[in-house]
């Protein structure tokens, strides 16, 4: 599950919350990020009590867990093209990491295939 798929199903002011919380997953980058007087407002809330008892829970701690995963794929990507133009320079130890690298992008893409294999194994009935 993606992590604009889990924030569909959370209510929407939790989801406007976590749009604060975390600006770079907003859809528009381009507004500036409120502050919380004017986030309150926008939701209709006086504290934001409400929000910082939802961030105990496993809702929340489920999305910041797939944000935290986007981050990490977007970095990822970053040391794969750092590593790769150092690698086709002649480096030896960035040869060897980007053959690790290699390998280990091939087993999450075969874990992808598992899981994927799975899903589709399901037929959605339950007992």
């Amino acid at each position: 599950m993606t992590l604009k798929e889990a924030l569909k199903k959370v209510t929407k002011e939790n989801r406007a919350y976590f749009h604060y919380k975390f600006p770079d997953t907003r859809f528009d980058q381009t507004a500036q990020p409120k502050t919380e007087q004017e986030f309150l407002a926008s939701v209709a809330r006086k504290t934001m009590n409400g929000f910082k008892d939802w961030e105990k829970t496993l809702e929340y701690a489920h999305l910041v867990a797939l944000y935290l995963q986007s981050k990490q794929m977007d970095a990822l990507q970053k040391i794969y093209k750092v590593v790769e133009i150092k690698a086709l320079e002649g480096d030896d130890k960035a040869i060897a990491t980007l053959l690790k690298l290699n390998k280990e992008i091939n087993a999450m893409i075969k874990g992808f295939s598992t899981v994927q294999d799975a899903e589709e194994e399901d037929d959605g009935l339950e007992i």
